[in-house]
């Protein structure tokens, strides 16, 4: 592992560790503190970036299997999807975008910059910068698809349980994603339009790696 390699892994770790403090409201107090925050792809998607790249300070088996080119590139598209959607459907069309919009950050949103932003980017830099991205093929954009749908599949037996998500009246986290406002055909619809995004996301990255190597 390179000097680059080990500040870019400390600085991530960092971010997404401030960025999760920041979002759960803790802060604010013990009263204010989110409960359900990870059912949210955002939040899990920051741990996990906490957990590779701390993984990643540690020498051994573990370091060596995170450092080859389809753990760097499934590691970077797990969390720059979390940029994508934030930036391009959820600040617009989402069930709370006036208030998530960065026009409208306060104190309470501040976390919102770290975990929807900071953190996606610096991933994707020290992807761009230092990761080994040589003999990435297609197969590797196909095993990228499992990622969401292991999402989906949770949220399809989260929302069996029938617990409310907290602040927004709904089993499902995300507007575009609940099956009982939309009806299950326009949930179909956007199950598979959310795929082939994540999809042609995974290609471009691809193309990126295939210039740079």
């Amino acid at each position: 592992m390179t000097g680059a390699e080990r500040v870019f892994a400390i600085l991530i770790a960092m971010l997404a560790g401030t960025g999760l403090l920041l979002a759960s409201r803790i802060l604010e107090g013990p009263d204010k503190r989110r409960r359900q925050m990870f059912v949210y792809y955002t939040n899990l998607s920051n741990l996990a970036m906490i957990v590779v790249h701390v993984l990643l300070l540690i020498p051994g088996r573990v370091q060596a299997l995170l450092l080859t080119p389809r753990a760097r590139y499934l590691t970077t598209l797990c969390i720059l999807v979390t940029f994508v959607i934030y930036f391009f459907v959820l600040t617009r069309f989402g069930r709370h975008s006036k208030k998530t919009s960065l026009a409208s950050l306060g104190t309470r949103r501040f976390g919102n910059v770290f975990v929807h932003y900071l953190v996606p980017l610096s991933v994707l830099l020290e992807w761009l910068t230092v990761a080994d991205k040589r003999g990435l093929g297609i197969r590797d954009a196909l095993i990228w698809l499992a990622i969401p749908l292991i999402y989906l599949a949770y949220l399809v037996l989260r929302a069996r349980s029938g617990v409310v998500i907290e602040n927004t009246g709904s089993l499902w986290p995300y507007a575009i994603m609940d099956r009982e406002a939309l009806g299950t055909g326009k949930w179909l619809r956007n199950v598979a339009a959310s795929l082939a995004g994540f999809l042609l996301l995974a290609l471009l990255l691809l193309g990126v790696a295939a210039l740079l190597t």
